[in-house]
C-alpha cells in the first residue's frame, strides 16, 4: 500500500510545465487550488511536489515553491482526514479512497522535506540556515498526520520507525537550534521562576507521543481526529512540557518518560538511562477536566455542538483521563472470565442486524402480538414480553416467497471464534473484509447457533492480528432483538393517518427485551440510529395491531453509529389498520 504512493513517469510527464523548470509558487498554487474535488487537489498538489524535488540540487525558487504547496497540501489534508472520518456528499463515512489520498499525501510531503533539509544543512549561507527550524517544524507536523492516518487504520508504528523519530528529535535539541526549537530553561527572575513555553518541534513531537499512546484498539477513528485537535490546542500552552531526567529519580515522577535511544513512545516507567525524557501528565489531566467542564457549558460553546457530538466527546475525554492519569489507573474487570474455544454465528454493524432481522421478520410475521399491559400509558411500561415485529400487511406479501427458502440472516452472518467469556462480554477472532464495520464503537450481534437468540454487543476494542484477522472484545447490550418502525418529526397528537404526512421520518430501530442474564437489563430498552436521537423527543412506534407514542429517555449509551435508551409510553393514536384501509 505505502508503495503506491510513488506517481508514474506518465503522471509526472504530464503535468510538467512546457518550459521544463520547475513550477513556480504562484503557478503551483494556480495548479493545485483549481480542482473542486478534494481528490483531484490531492493528486495535483502530489504532481507538483513530485517536480520540484526531481531536480538536484535544490534552488531557492524550489524550496518557496514547496513552502506554497505545502500551507495548501495542509488544508486538503485537513479536508480529507475529515471526509474520512466523517464522510460528506462527496465521500462516504470510512471511505477507503479519502485514507489513501490523505496518506500518500502525508508522504509526498515528509518526501519532500527529508529532499531540502540535508541541502540546507550543506550550504554556508544564512538565508538557509533560517529556514531550517521551520522546515523541521514541518516534517514533525507531517509525521504526526502520518502516525494519525495509521492510527485510523490501527497500525502501530514500527521499531525502525520510532528509532528515526527519536533519533530526529535528538539532533534536533543537539544542534545550536535551542533558541527557536525549545526553551528548556526555566528563566529566574528573583526567586520567581516562569514557566517556559515549549518550541514548536517539541510540540508537534509531544503530540505524536500522545496519539500513539491512545493507539491501543479502544478508540474510534472519530475519536482520533477529536483527540489529534485537542492535542494542538493544549500543546501549544506552556502547561505541556518534555523534561530531560537523569534516570535516578524518574521513578519518581508522575506521568510517562520516553527513552530516546529506544524503539517506543511513551511508557510508565521507570528511566534506566541517560537518554530518557519525562512527561508529567498531572497538567494534561487538568486540560482534559476543564474541556469537560466547557462542554458542560453549552452556551459558552465557541461553535453549535450536537448533543450527539457533544457527548461522545465527554465520554472520550474520561477514557482520555483514565489513559493519561499521573499514575496509572487499574480497572476492575466485572464479572470473571472463563476460556472457551467455540465458533458463533455474527452479524456486524447496526444497518447490518436491522436488515437481518428485518427479513427475519417478515416471514414470521403473524406469529407475535404487540400489546401493552392495562395501565401502562403514562408510565415506563414498553412493549409486552411477546412483542411482535413491526411490519405491515404489504410488508408480509413481500416476504411470503422469501419464506420458503432459508434464513436470509445465514447470507449476512459470519463464523467467528470465541476464546473467553464472561457474563458482561466476550472475546472473539475473525476474518471480516471491512474492519470499519467492527471498530470501536460498532454494533455486532451473536449468536451460538442457528436456534439460538441473537444477543446484541457493542465493540469495546480491537486489534489486527494478520491483513484481513481481527481479535475484538465486546460488551453484551441485549438479548432478542427485534426489529421495529419508527415515526419522528409528525404530528404526535393526531391519527396514524395524519401523522405519516410529508414532515414525518421513519426509520428502523431494535427493541430488546428485558434480560435476567447474559447481559442482566431489567428494562426494555431501544437502539436507535444515532442520528435519529434526541433526548427527550416523542417517537411513534408503528405495529401492525397498534401505535404507540413514546418519549426517549436520556442515552444509556451513545455511540457513532447508534443509541441505547429506554423509553416511556405516553399514548396510544388510532390503529394503524384503520388508517391503511
Amino acid at each position: 500500500m505505502e508503495s503506491s504512493q510513488t506517481l508514474s513517469p506518465f503522471e509526472i510527464e504530464s503535468t510538467r510545465p512546457l518550459s521544463g523548470a520547475p513550477a513556480s509558487a504562484g503557478a503551483s498554487s494556480r495548479h493545485a487550488a483549481s480542482p473542486n474535488n478534494v481528490i483531484d487537489a490531492q493528486k495535483q498538489i502530489c504532481v507538483s511536489i513530485a517536480l520540484l524535488i526531481r531536480d538536484s540540487p535544490p534552488e531557492r525558487s524550489h524550496l518557496d515553491a514547496f513552502m506554497v504547496l505545502e500551507r495548501q497540501a495542509q488544508q486538503v489534508g485537513n479536508r480529507l482526514l475529515t471526509q474520512y472520518v466523517e464522510g460528506d456528499a462527496q465521500i462516504r463515512l470510512m471511505q477507503w479512497t479519502a485514507w489513501q489520498s490523505a496518506y500518500h499525501l502525508s508522504r509526498w510531503l515528509i518526501q519532500a522535506c527529508q529532499h531540502f533539509l540535508p541541502q540546507i544543512r550543506t550550504l554556508a549561507e544564512e538565508q538557509w540556515f533560517e529556514l531550517e527550524h521551520g522546515l523541521l517544524v514541518k516534517l514533525f507536523h507531517h509525521r504526526k498526520v502520518e502516525f494519525l492516518l495509521r492510527f485510523l487504520r490501527y497500525k502501530r508504528r514500527s521499531d525502525d520507525q520510532w528509532r528515526q523519530l527519536h533519533v530526529q528529535y535528538r539532533s534536533a535539541r543537539e544542534r545550536d537550534l535551542r533558541n527557536t526549537l525549545e526553551e528548556m530553561q526555566q528563566t529566574e527572575v528573583g526567586r520567581d521562576v516562569v514557566r517556559r513555553r515549549a518550541g514548536p518541534l517539541e510540540q508537534q513531537y509531544l503530540q505524536i507521543l500522545l496519539l500513539e499512546a491512545m493507539n491501543c484498539g479502544r478508540f474510534s477513528p472519530r475519536e482520533a481526529l477529536w483527540a489529534h485537535r485537542w492535542f494542538a490546542r493544549w500543546c501549544s500552552g506552556s502547561e505541556l512540557q518534555l523534561e530531560h531526567c537523569d534516570g535516578s529519580a524518574a521513578d519518581a515522577h508522575k506521568g510517562f518518560v520516553v527513552d530516546l535511544s529506544g524503539s517506543e513512545g511513551l511508557s510508565r516507567g521507570p528511566a534506566t538511562g541517560p537518554d530518557f525524557i519525562h512527561f508529567d501528565s498531572s497538567p494534561l489531566r487538568a486540560l482534559i477536566e476543564g474541556e469537560m467542564t466547557s462542554l458542560g457549558d453549552v452556551a459558552a460553546l465557541p461553535l453549535p455542538v450536537t448533543p450527539a457530538v457533544r457527548a461522545g466527546q465527554l465520554a472520550l475525554l474520561r477514557k482520555l483521563r483514565i489513559l493519561f492519569a499521573p499514575h496509572a489507573m487499574e480497572i476492575a474487570r466485572r464479572t470473571e472470565r472463563h476460556p472457551v474455544a467455540m465458533a458463533v454465528q455474527t452479524i456486524a454493524g447496526f444497518s447490518g442486524i436491522v436488515e437481518a432481522l428485518r427479513k427475519s421478520g417478515l416471514r414470521n410475521y403473524g406469529s407475535a402480538a404487540m400489546s401493552l399491559p392495562a395501565g401502562s400509558v403514562g408510565t415506563d411500561a414498553s412493549i409486552s414480553e411477546a412483542p411482535s415485529l413491526l411490519i405491515t400487511p404489504a410488508d408480509a406479501e413481500e416476504g411470503q416467497a422469501d419464506s420458503a427458502l432459508h434464513d436470509e440472516s445465514d447470507d449476512i452472518a459470519q463464523n467467528w471464534q470465541v476464546k473467553d467469556r464472561s457474563d458482561s462480554g466476550c472475546r472473539m477472532r475473525g476474518q471480516i473484509g471491512d474492519m470499519n464495520r467492527v471498530i470501536p464503537g460498532s454494533l455486532i450481534a451473536i449468536r451460538d447457533d442457528s436456534t439460538s437468540p441473537w444477543t446484541v454487543a457493542v465493540v469495546r476494542w480491537f486489534r489486527r492480528l494478520m491483513v484481513d484477522h481481527v481479535e475484538i472484545g465486546v460488551e453484551y447490550l441485549g438479548r432478542s432483538p427485534r426489529f421495529v418502525k419508527m415515526v419522528a418529526g409528525g404530528r404526535m397528537d393526531f391519527a396514524v393517518d395524519e401523522i405519516l404526512d410529508s414532515s414525518s421520518r421513519c426509520f428502523a430501530a431494535l427493541y430488546l427485551p428485558p434480560s435476567d442474564g447474559h447481559p442482566t437489563m431489567p428494562i426494555k430498552t431501544l437502539l436507535l440510529p444515532a442520528g435519529e436521537f434526541k433526548a427527550g423527543g416523542e417517537v411513534m412506534l408503528l405495529s401492525s395491531t397498534a401505535t404507540y407514542r413514546m418519549r426517549l429517555n436520556e442515552p444509556i449509551q451513545q455511540q457513532y453509529e447508534f443509541v441505547l435508551t429506554s423509553f416511556g409510553v405516553i399514548g396510544q393514536p388510532a390503529p394503524l389498520a384503520a388508517a391503511m384501509q
